[in-house]
Order: C-alpha cells, then structure tokens, then sequence
C-alpha cells in the first residue's frame, strides 16, 4: 500500500514537472522578416506626369494616397494651374496599382479639366469629354445608356483614376461602357 502510494505520489509529480516546464509565461514573437516579406509584396505602381518637378513612375506602399504621391515627385511648379488641382484633384484620396495623374500649367486645355472640356480632335474639328470625376448628374445624364440612378451611382463612386473603374465598380454595364468610354475622362 504504501508503495502504491509513493509510485502514484511520483507519477503525479512527473507530469505536474513536465506540464509546467513545457509552458512559457513570455509570448511567442514573430521575426520581422515576415513582416517585410509581406509588405513588400504589397506595394503599387503610380504615374504622375505634367507641372510637378519629377514626373515619372513612382513605387508606393498600397493604401497611399494621392498627396503622397505628389510629394514623391517633388510638389508642384510655379507653372501647374494650383486652382485647378485644388477644384479637382482630391489630394486623400487612395490610389490604386496603375493610376495615372496629370497636373497641367496655367492655361493649358486639358481633357480632364473641368466637367466638360473641349479638346481639338483635328480633322471634326472640337469634342466633348465628361469628367466622370466633376460633372454633374446632368452632364452624365446626357450619355447614351446613363439615366439618373446610374448618373447617381456614378457620382456616389467618386473619386476615380481610371475610367475602367466605372466596369470594376459594376457601376457601368460593359455594353454602355463601350457606347461612352470614347466620350469619358477622369
């Protein structure tokens, strides 16, 4: 009996010993090197060209946005019209991979430069661009297919880099995308 009991006693304490060593009062810590693995993975492409002093490609971690962009490629020239990128450039918003940005100077007539802008196309002499970015439900109205849930639609999804966002976003269906890609800009 009392052998029993001390072989019991000892069999008790041997897992009491070795559950309590195999447990760590410390958390497990992860290296950095996963961390870095993962967020160079997760960077973006933007293209940023006109009056900025370093127009040009430039690699940003995802989530930036537009401003820092902007920063990267140095600000803006004494040329760049700052009115019209303060009316329509939204500096917060997030870019995407593969967005495309363009600041134009003082007095330039740029295609995405108001709501409506008129650009000479040579031989048919002027046509017009919407600005999917800045033109009002009626100007979107006036496109083939864009009643007024989808002109609603389109300005609730603002801000836009590309206009293939309009498909992405299924705001568009593809027929009436391809009836008014021609006429769009951002």
């Amino acid at each position: 009996m009392i052998l029993a009991g001390t072989s019991l006693f000892f069999i008790i304490s041997s897992f009491v010993l070795l559950f309590k060593t195999t447990q760590t009062s410390e958390p497990i810590i992860f290296t950095s090197d996963q961390t870095t693995a993962s967020e160079s993975s997760r960077m973006i492409v933007a293209d940023i060209e006109g009056a900025v002093e370093k127009p040009g490609l430039y690699e940003l971690p995802e989530g930036a946005r537009v401003e820092e962009l902007l920063e990267k490629a140095g600000g803006l020239t004494d040329e760049a019209d700052s009115e019209w990128v303060a009316k329509t450039i939204n500096r917060a918003s997030l870019l995407s991979d593969g967005a495309k940005l363009y600041v134009p100077k003082k007095g330039e007539m740029t295609v995405s430069g108001g709501s409506v802008s008129k650009i000479n196309t040579g031989e048919s002499g002027v046509r017009d661009f919407i600005s999917i970015n800045t033109a009002s439900q009626k100007e979107l109205e006036s496109l083939a297919g864009v009643g007024e849930v989808t002109a609603q639609k389109i300005i609730a999804g603002r801000p836009y880099q590309r206009t293939e966002e309009l498909l992405e976003k299924k705001i568009l269906k593809p027929s009436v995308y391809e009836k008014v890609k021609s006429q769009l800009s951002l």
